[in-house]
């Protein structure tokens, strides 16, 4: 009996951990990094092919002093103030980890970065363990396909999810046997 509770223990032990390995780093702006952009919604545009979840990392490519992020408020990103300042990263290439649900806002709080520069960026983070699809919310809808059945509950596994789930069946599978 003892072998089996040790085995249940290293089991929970592994799913714990892999939940914590599946967050994800996002290069903000990707190749761009984060800079003088022309268009004023890149990098809105850029956060919305992502779904961020709560244990996620953000990471922006820039060198201070010649650049900056403040995590702000909503008000303050359509403003580019900083006036609700809730984080300030005043140095080269800040890794921002979500530890939240909800709103986030960032903005280079340099004279003229923000507005007319572009460095502005507004986003949502869902719970890690959201199953929410990647596809983003103004896309149109997915067709339904021949492999559908009525009455399916749409539950779809995020890859991040899916590698999780196959670790853990695969060591239940090992430490039972």
């Amino acid at each position: 009996m003892a072998g089996a509770q040790g085995k249940l223990i290293t089991v929970m032990l592994l799913a714990s951990m892999m939940q914590i390995a599946s967050a994800v780093t996002y290069t903000v702006g990707d190749a761009v990094g984060w800079t003088f952009v022309e268009s004023a919604t890149f990098y809105d545009d850029w956060a919305k092919t992502h779904t961020f979840r709560v244990g996620d990392e953000l990471d922006f490519q820039y060198s201070f002093p010649a650049h900056d992020v403040f995590q702000v408020s909503e008000t303050d990103v359509g403003s580019c103030t900083n006036a609700t300042t809730i984080q300030k990263y005043e140095f080269s290439n800040a890794k921002v980890t979500l530890n939240s649900v909800g709103y986030h806002g960032y903005i280079c709080s340099l004279p003229s970065h923000c507005s007319p520069g572009n460095m502005k960026m507004s986003l949502q983070v869902v719970a890690a363990d959201d199953t929410v699809s990647e596809q983003s919310a103004d896309a149109p809808a997915v067709p339904p396909t021949a492999g559908d059945t009525p009455g399916n509950s749409g539950f779809t596994l995020q890859s991040g999810s899916a590698l999780m789930f196959g670790t853990v069946a695969a060591a239940l599978v090992a430490l039972l046997n």
